[in-house]
C-alpha cells in the first residue's frame, strides 16, 4: 500500500509523523511525508520519502508580528494572523497537496491540512484517517473544548465544542475556493469530518487524556508516537554537542530550558529570567527556533540548538518547556519533573494538566519572572512530584502508541 502522510506546522507537528512513517514502512508499506519545504532535510534524513509543500513555517513564526502576538498569548489572534500570511501561498500549497495525494492509495492527515485532504479524499474516493497530536476536537461530555480548560459540567462540555465553528470560519472561504477548483460544492468540512466514520487517532498518553466513554467507535487514544532509538542514531540525533558531557560532570544536575519550535516572544524578559535562574542553578538552554540576542556568557550556562531529549532530560533536575504536547511526552517519559511556561494553543491546557496531576508546575509566559520561575523550580523538588513523575515515566514507556496506531490504520484501510 502507498500511504501519504500530510502535515504542516512546527517540528512538533512533523516528527511524530516521521515515527509513524517508519512504523508503517516496517510493515512493508510505501510511505511519503508531505510537509512544508523547510522540513525536507529533516524528513529525508530518516530515510523517509518526502514531498514538498510551499511555505516555510519557521520563517513565518519568527516574523515580528507573529512574535508580538505570541507575547500576548491569544490563540485566536495568532491563528488569524497565520491565516492571513498562509493565505498568500495557500492556493499553491493546496495544489501541492493535491498533486501529492494523486500518488497515494490512502491518506493520513494532521489537523491543520485536514479540510483540504478530506476534500481530496471525497473527490477522488480515497479513504482518509486523521491523527490529532493534542487534546482532540471530538465532542464529549467528559471534558470541554481545550480553550475552556480541563474540567466542566457535562452539558456545557459538549456545548463548548461549537467553538470549533468559529475556528473553522477563519479558513472556510479558502477551503471552499479549493473545493470549487476540484469540482466539489461548498461544505462545512469540519462538521462533515466529525460526523463521518473516518478513523480518528489521538497520539497522546491516556495518563493525560482518558478515552471518553461517549466517543464514537472510530475515535481512539493510542499513546505518544516516539521515534525509535535506531532511527535517532541513524539520523545523528543521539550525537551530543561538543563538551556537553564534560560540562554536566562538573556540577549538580542542571535545569533544562527549551522552547522548541515556538520562538520565545519577549527576548528581554527571557534574558532577565535566565540571568535570575543562573544565580541559583546550572542551565542547559535549547534554543530551537528562537532567535535570542544578548545571551549571557556564564560558566553555568550551556547553549545548544537542539539536543537528544532521551539522553539529556533524565540527567536534569527540572525541565522547563513551552508545553507543546510532543515535548511534554518526552519530558514525562524521562521521569524528571517539569515546568510548563505556556505561550499559546494547547500549551496552557497541558500546563494545567501537569499541575493538576502533580507532575510539575505551570506558569503562563505573560507572568514569567525570575522569582516566579525559581519558586517553581524549588517546588518541583517535592517528593510527591518526583515520585509521580517516576510513575508517569513507567506508564508511558509501557504504552506503545505507534504499534496501536499502525494496527488501527491497517485494519481501517484494509
Amino acid at each position: 500500500m502507498k500511504y501519504g502522510i500530510i502535515t504542516s506546522g512546527s517540528r512538533g507537528d512533523v516528527q511524530p509523523f516521521i515515527a509513524l512513517a517508519l512504523a508503517l514502512m516496517e510493515k512493508g508499506h510505501e510511505v511519503t511525508v508531505v510537509a512544508p519545504v523547510n522540513f525536507r532535510e529533516f524528513v529525508e534524513g530518516f530515510g523517509v520519502s518526502y514531498w514538498p509543500v510551499t511555505g516555510d513555517t519557521e520563517r513565518l513564526i519568527n516574523s515580528p508580528t507573529a512574535l508580538k502576538i505570541l507575547e500576548g498569548g491569544s490563540i485566536f489572534k495568532f491563528i488569524y494572523h497565520l491565516q492571513k500570511i498562509v493565505a498568500q501561498t495557500a492556493d499553491q500549497s493546496s495544489r501541492d497537496i493535491l498533486a501529492a495525494c494523486s500518488h497515494f492509495d490512502h491518506l493520513i492527515v494532521s489537523v491543520l491540512p485536514l479540510p483540504f485532504v478530506y476534500s481530496i479524499a471525497e473527490k477522488y474516493h480515497k479513504k482518509c484517517a486523521v491523527i490529532f497530536l493534542s487534546v482532540p476536537p471530538i465532542p464529549t461530555r467528559e471534558f470541554p473544548f481545550q480553550v475552556f480548560g480541563t474540567k466542566g459540567h457535562a452539558w456545557l462540555n459538549r456545548l463548548s465544542y461549537r467553538l470549533l465553528g468559529l475556528a473553522y470560519a477563519m479558513t472556510s472561504q479558502q477551503v471552499n475556493r479549493f473545493r470549487k477548483g476540484i469540482g466539489l460544492p461548498p461544505a462545512n468540512v469540519m462538521k462533515a469530518c466529525l460526523r463521518s466514520d473516518m478513523l480518528a487517532i489521538t497520539a497522546v498518553s491516556q495518563l493525560l487524556v482518558k478515552q471518553p466513554g461517549d466517543w464514537p467507535p472510530n475515535a481512539h487514544i493510542t499513546g505518544f508516537f516516539f521515534l525509535p532509538r535506531a532511527a535517532r542514531e541513524k539520523r545523528g540525533i543521539n550525537e551530543l554537542p561538543d563538551g556537553l558531557e564534560e560540562w554536566l560532570a562538573k556540577g549538580d544536575k542542571p535545569v533544562y530550558i527549551g522552547f522548541g519550535s515556538i520562538p520565545i516572544p519577549d527576548n528581554a524578559k527571557f534574558i532577565r529570567t535566565l540571568e535570575g535562574v543562573l544565580t541559583k542553578k546550572r542551565v542547559v538552554l535549547g534554543v530551537g527556533w528562537s532567535v535570542l540576542n544578548g545571551l549571557p556568557v556564564h560558566p553555568d550556562l550551556f547553549v545548544v540548538k537542539y539536543v537528544n531529549h532521551d539522553w539529556l532530560l533524565p540527567r536534569c533536575s527540572t525541565i522547563i518547556i513551552h508545553g507543546g504536547i510532543g515535548t511534554v511526552g518526552a519530558a514525562l517519559r524521562s521521569g524528571t519533573p517539569l515546568i510548563v511556561v505556556s505561550i499559546l494553543a494547547d500549551q496552557p491546557i497541558n500546563g494545567k494538566m501537569i499541575e493538576q496531576k502533580k507532575l510539575g508546575r505551570h506558569i503562563p509566559f505573560k507572568k514569567l519572572s525570575p522569582e516566579r520561575l525559581l519558586e517553581a523550580i524549588n517546588a518541583t523538588a517535592d517528593p510527591v512530584i518526583i515520585e509521580n513523575c517516576k510513575t508517569a515515566a513507567a506508564t508511558i514507556k509501557a504504552e506503545d502508541g505507534l504499534e496501536k496506531a499502525v494496527h488501527l490504520i491497517q485494519q481501517y484501510f484494509q
